[in-house]
């Protein structure tokens, strides 16, 4: 059973925020020049308008198109790599070039995995969109859901896909099928505080860890607005190891604590052998790891934010090498490097960014520290680094890709998480 640690006392990392406090200051500015630039024109045309009520009607701001963005990266060798992203678009890399795959639709692809043997991959996407490679070539596959997926994995050895309204798919053989049932929901105390279900109560599921399915539920507690995600918490759903409460699920918050009104679990590193290799980020920039306490639970022990400046800004995938040394990549546009033997409470072991850019970073996958793969919300690009771990030298290149031209189709009103873009 998993349960919830207490995060240790004074767990910064190591002094590196003045430059990022600049970088910070600079975002903001650009924020406070667009939201002018927006602004201006609707003063100008509300200044137009005569007060006898005969002005134009005002109409619905048209919705904003899809922009050329990769959300996943994932490969079976060097010479072996895919990125998928908006307007159905899939890249492959044979260790040449980047060429673009048809996938015969414009929806996004939002999440690819590899089985841990073999090469068999997996992509979901918008519309309950699944698909397999098990030979160079994808192939649909029926998910009995028009719910959008946002993750694939292995929960407990057997493939599940994830998505929206916490539906969850259960691959057996080549046949999915959809997977629901009540939740228990306990406190970080392994208290039962509520009953709750998994359609109903929760807002939607992202990630898949072989101990658990990750994303966030509706906060019962929540008292403001419901807009966009707010009032959402982030939470993780194992299934009950109780054999009396087949199909149902034990359902924890991933913190007691929580800096704005919404958190989600947004990535998750899984390996079913060493617990230190589950590593789980949040939207908030919280990391966790998985440990075992004295009593021989796994815990979740959490450890306070240090990667990111914006307390709305996470930690969005998390790549482990061999040795367990973690290239963490967030919101901000940042690619973190933390040694293995990384202390959080003595900041001991070795922390670096790496790289720090404006634009949103959303996935990772590498072979090694010497073949690093980066996508993320800079339209129409892949990007590729090379780190040496012993100096933290860092380059990293950019390889431009074109997009599917889905001019025609209906523009994607929501992320890859299924957060309003508009």
């Amino acid at each position: 059973m998993n349960s919830f640690g207490s995060a240790p006392t004074g767990t910064k990392g190591p002094a590196g925020r003045p430059v990022r406090a600049v970088r910070f200051a600079r975002a903001a500015r650009l924020a406070l020049c667009l939201l002018a630039m927006c602004l201006l024109p609707a003063l100008a045309f509300l200044g137009s308008c005569s007060s006898d009520g005969s002005g134009p009607s005002f109409t619905d701001p048209p919705v904003p198109p899809t922009q050329d963005w990769l959300f996943d990266v994932v490969g079976t060798a060097a010479n072996d790599v895919y990125a998928c992203g908006a307007k159905g678009a899939m890249f492959h890399f044979d260790g040449t070039a980047w060429t673009a795959v048809p996938m015969g639709m414009s929806d996004p692809i939002v999440r690819m995995w590899k089985e841990d043997a073999g090469t068999t991959l997996y992509a979901v996407g918008h519309k309950g969109r699944i698909w397999r490679n098990t030979g160079g070539s994808w192939a649909g596959m029926s998910s009995g859901t028009s719910q959008n997926l946002y993750g694939i994995g292995a929960l407990e050895g057997v493939v599940h896909a994830v998505g929206q309204d916490g539906t969850i798919c259960r691959l057996s053989g080549s046949t999915w099928s959809q997977v629901s049932g009540s939740m228990f929901l306990l406190n970080e105390n392994n208290v039962p505080v509520d009953t709750l279900q998994v359609a109903d109560d929760l807002e939607s599921l992202v990630t898949v860890n072989n101990y658990f399915l990750g994303g966030a539920y509706i906060d019962p507690g929540y008292t403001g607005p419901r807009v966009g995600v707010y009032g959402t918490r982030g939470m993780v759903l194992a299934p009950n190891s109780d054999p009396l409460y087949s199909g149902e699920w034990i359902l924890r918050p991933i913190s007691g604590e929580q800096i704005i009104p919404h958190e989600w679990v947004l990535c998750t590193t899984s390996d079913p052998a060493v617990l230190s290799r589950n590593i789980l980020g949040t939207s908030e920039g919280w990391l966790f790891e998985l440990t075992r306490d004295d009593n021989g639970k796994n815990v979740w022990q959490k450890f306070y934010p240090s990667l990111t400046v914006d307390p709305g800004s996470g930690v969005t995938d998390v790549w482990l090498d061999e040795t367990g040394n973690a290239y963490i990549v967030t919101d901000e546009g940042q690619v973190v490097f933390q040694t293995v033997d990384y202390d959080y409470s003595a900041g001991t072991g070795r922390r670096a960014v790496l790289y720090d850019n404006i634009e949103r970073l959303t996935a990772i996958w590498g072979t090694g520290p010497d073949n690093l793969w980066f996508v993320g919300y800079r339209a129409g690009a892949i990007l590729h680094g090379v780190h040496n771990q012993s100096t933290d030298e860092f380059t990293m290149t950019s390889t431009a890709v074109t997009f599917p031209d889905k001019g025609a189709s209906a523009p994607m009103t929501t992320d890859h998480l299924g957060r309003p873009l508009n």
